[in-house]
Parts: structure tokens; C-alpha cells; sequence
């Protein structure tokens, strides 16, 4: 028996005796069994077409056999699927993992204060929004205090990031591979007369947001409602978009006051993490 196998056959037995006394490990111990898992989830997750058994028993450096049974286990409970190469994929057991830590993410105060500043100086309604995993979610709105004005815009999953301030925000200081990959999965759609929907357009837009550091939307997601919108950093990432969403008519009247008390909400630089 090699040395290798000895000892995996050693570990499985103290894994087994850990069950018996009810999962419990002595202080200072792990079950590598469960970190070997979790280091091939990662590894695949990093991957973004997937990894074969052997690509994966190389750079986590286990041996052959153990990575397919680890693959196995993981494919039984919905972690992995294989897919048609024969390779892995993250399978959908994990996206409820993900939605769960998500969703149970609070907003941070540092965001939050900003959010409050903004729609207290200007009256105008008010949002935050962020990435989480692959996609771009409100995650916090204040209504403005205007007669007319637009309504406190719901948290969640946000749609057509391309033609709003904040997701062109977003959009615009996303790594390239992000943003391909959500452009990909969201193709570009007229919603109105005034929405970006030639790509060669958008990706001069984005660089023009990027160039300025911040974004309009001029009625281009919805029709009579105009929004601007800049990036909250932590260091050198944006960390969100915190932006104003506002009747047309009166957007064009403020324009120049809006953009100046967003990028002044905006400046503040957040704590690191």
C-alpha cells in the first residue's frame, strides 16, 4: 500500500470515529476531507469554464483517485455538475448558498449615510447599488421630499443596467470579463427612444464614465426620468453607485446642481475592510 493511501485510509478513520462522537473534532484538528472539498469548490469556482478531475488533483495536489471521489460526493449533493467536456461546473445546491449570504448582507452605515446626505441636500430620490455575484442589485433607497418626484425605487435585482446611471456605473468600473459576462446574459434592448443599443456605442459611453467619474441616464430606461450617478470607493474599488433619479423636466433645470451634490456625496473616501 503507498504512503499516500495509507494515510488517507488513516484520516478517513479518524473521520469516521469524529462521527460516531457526534462530529465532533478534538481543539486544534480539522477534517481534511471537508477542506480538501472546499479548496476544489474554490478552484473550480475560479474557473470559469469549468475544470476536468485531473486539471484539479494537479493544482490542489492531491492524488487522482481522492479528487474523483471528492468530485462524486460533491456532484451527489448539487455542489458540482459535470458538464459535456468532462469537466465541473458549480452546480445549483451553491447558488442557493450564495443567495442566502446575499441576501443577508447588511448595507453598510458608511454607504447608508452618504445615501441619507444626498437626498436630504437635494430632495430628490436617492439610491444605492452594488454588485452581488454576477448580477447588480438596489440595495438601499430614500424617497425625495419634491411634490413631484420619483417613488422610492425598490430593493433587489436591477435590470438593464445599461441604460442607468448606476448600473452604468457599475458597468463601467467592472473588471472586463464581469462586464462581458453580464452583457452577455442581458443584451442590449431599446426601452426607449434615448437607450444605448449599439455596443459600440455603449462601450464609448462607459469609457467617457470612466474618463469623468460619473453617469447619466437621459430618460434612456424610462421615459420622463433622468438620473445621474458616481461611485462610493474603498480604496481603489467601487464598493457602489450611489445615485439621484429625477422628473426629466426638473433634471435638465438642475442638472449642473445635482451633479455637483452627488459627486460631492460621492467624495468621501470609505473605510478599507
Amino acid at each position: 500500500m503507498s504512503g499516500d493511501s495509507q494515510k488517507e485510509r488513516q484520516h478517513g478513520g479518524w473521520e469516521q470515529a469524529a462521527l460516531v462522537h457526534g462530529g465532533r473534532e478534538p481543539s486544534g484538528t480539522r477534517i481534511q476531507s471537508v477542506a480538501r472539498a472546499a479548496r476544489l469548490l474554490l478552484g473550480i469556482a475560479a474557473e470559469q469554464r469549468g475544470a476536468t478531475a485531473k486539471e484539479l488533483a494537479l493544482s490542489q495536489q492531491l492524488a487522482l483517485p481522492t479528487t474523483y471521489h471528492l468530485l462524486n460526493t460533491l456532484v451527489e449533493q448539487g455542489m458540482l455538475t459535470k458538464n459535456p467536456q468532462g469537466g465541473y461546473d458549480l452546480g445549483r445546491s451553491v447558488a442557493i448558498i450564495a443567495q442566502a449570504y446575499l441576501g443577508g448582507r447588511e448595507v453598510p452605515e458608511e454607504l447608508l449615510a452618504a445615501l441619507r446626505a444626498l437626498a436630504r441636500r437635494t430632495g430628490e430620490t436617492a439610491y444605492l447599488a452594488e454588485w452581488r455575484g454576477v448580477g447588480i442589485r438596489v440595495i438601499a433607497s430614500i424617497e425625495g421630499s419634491q411634490m413631484l418626484r420619483i417613488t422610492e425605487i425598490v430593493s433587489g435585482p436591477y435590470s438593464h443596467a445599461y441604460a442607468r446611471a448606476n448600473g452604468k456605473v457599475l458597468l463601467a468600473f467592472a473588471a472586463a470579463d464581469v462586464r462581458a459576462a453580464y452583457l452577455e446574459a442581458e443584451p442590449l434592448e431599446r426601452l426607449t427612444e434615448a437607450t444605448i443599443c449599439d455596443p459600440e456605442l455603449l462601450q464609448k459611453e462607459l469609457d467617457r464614465i470612466r474618463d469623468r467619474g460619473f453617469a447619466y441616464d437621459h430618460e434612456e430606461y424610462a421615459a420622463g426620468v433622468s438620473c445621474v450617478a458616481a461611485p462610493l470607493r474603498r480604496g481603489e474599488d467601487v464598493a457602489a453607485a450611489l445615485g439621484l433619479s429625477v422628473p426629466a423636466d426638473r433634471f435638465n433645470e438642475r442638472r449642473a446642481e445635482l451633479t455637483a451634490a452627488l459627486l460631492e456625496a460621492a467624495s468621501a473616501p470609505l473605510a478599507a475592510t
